[in-house]
């Protein structure tokens, strides 16, 4: 007979608090989703390289911190590196302590080596936010070390999908991605989710200097985001679009010397980051959220933009419009034509009413279908699927 209360294992090698990026988003809400059905959940992740191993417990949540080298330090193949010493440390942990535990949930490429403990068939879970084939061929002039990380991890990648009894795809497009590339069949469907009670709990409080006139970015700076060529667009078509971009990456320095180039400091400014809930404080405070992506498996921040009221202007991706219906609860863009993100603000700025309306209809949709109550339930029966 299957439990009732599951004792659950999440593994993502780092978490919101030390680095926002979506996967760690979707690790953690599930993680007290699932807490708040009734079961036990513990998540695996990173620790300092000096210090020992750490336990401890949010919000009824525990947290385990495994220490591993800081691969990021050996340059030339830093990305390899790092995600193998925290998958290597992870798979140790993992054999010494899989007995504690019904379901054993990989994100992502966290735990990618734990196909080599054949005592985790019929509990290994995974899901998969993308894969590195198509998220490395979306990189113009990628290096030699993304292309040595890229080369193997596709290959342990495949090897951990085979090994899951349950796999998971975050958007249909990545279902039939993996599907197609892997000649996998059997994989599931379970989007991301907005946690309603942090939407519903925003307070008056003016964290950003948004208004109605403004569009806002949120999200990591790299060249994939495709802020450049909007930017680009902008001087070009000199356009009076007012724009606030939040976050840093590698693409910080380039973006603001860009926006210097084009004299373009009055409309664009780089916020640097900001919490998450600082985040949902903002933005209701805009017209539009901004993500002009060349590669997206779903897109959170759509989510929590269209939860809070506010339409949405983004890239006219596979992913994306499983979510976002042009001209209903956003407006879609061609990747091609970076002016088109411009027109498509500068619309939405002009018909203020039809702006609310989409705000309107992508508010209702997430508390119909994305709430991570729904995500929670879908994936507490794809986890009764395994032998438990």
């Amino acid at each position: 007979m299957k439990p009732t209360k599951m004792n659950i294992l999440l593994i993502c090698k780092s978490l919101p608090w030390r680095f926002k990026g979506g996967i760690q988003t979707h690790t953690w809400n599930l993680a007290l989703a699932l807490t708040e059905k009734g079961h036990s959940v513990t998540v695996l992740t990173g620790g300092a390289y000096r210090e020992g191993e750490k336990q401890y417990e949010i919000d009824g949540v525990g947290i385990i911190e495994i220490p591993f080298f800081p691969g990021r330090y050996l340059k030339p193949i830093s990305n390899l590196a790092e995600e193998f010493s925290f998958n290597w440390q992870a798979k140790n942990w993992v054999k010494k302590n899989h007995s504690c535990f019904n379901v054993i949930h990989t994100q992502g490429r966290s735990g990618y080596l734990l196909y080599m403990i054949p005592a985790l068939k019929g509990r290994l879970a995974n899901t998969i936010h993308g894969i590195i084939s198509r998220e490395s061929s979306s990189e113009k002039g990628w290096s030699f070390n993304s292309k040595l990380h890229a080369w193997l991890t596709q290959k342990i990648e495949y090897k951990l999908l085979k090994a899951a009894q349950l796999k998971i795809a975050v958007s249909k497009d990545v279902c039939e991605e993996i599907s197609l590339s892997n000649h996998l069949e059997g994989v599931e469907v379970i989007p991301n989710g907005v946690k309603l009670s942090t939407v519903e709990a925003i307070t008056n409080k003016q964290v950003l200097a948004g208004d109605k006139t403004k569009f806002l970015f949120v999200g990591r700076l790299h060249p994939v985001k495709g802020l450049a060529p909007v930017i680009t667009a902008i001087a070009k078509t000199k356009s009076k679009i007012q724009l606030d971009i939040v976050g840093n990456g590698p693409q910080y320095k380039t973006l603001k010397d860009l926006i210097k180039k084009h004299k373009l400091e009055s409309q664009i400014t780089l916020l640097g980051e900001y919490s998450n809930a600082q985040i949902h404080e903002a933005i209701p405070s805009y017209r539009a959220l901004l993500l002009p992506s060349s590669y997206e498996t779903q897109g959170i921040v759509l989510l929590e933009a269209n939860a809070h009221g506010v339409p949405v202007v983004a890239t006219d991706l596979a992913a994306i419009r499983e979510s976002v219906t042009h001209g209903e609860n956003g407006l879609l863009c061609n990747i091609e034509q970076p002016e088109s993100y411009v027109f498509a603000m500068e619309y939405l700025l002009e018909n203020p009413a039809e702006a609310e309306g989409m705000g309107a209809i992508g508010k209702e949709r997430i508390s119909s279908v994305f709430t991570w109550d729904k995500v929670a339930e879908r994936t507490i029966e794809s986890y009764q699927k395994l032998a438990v």
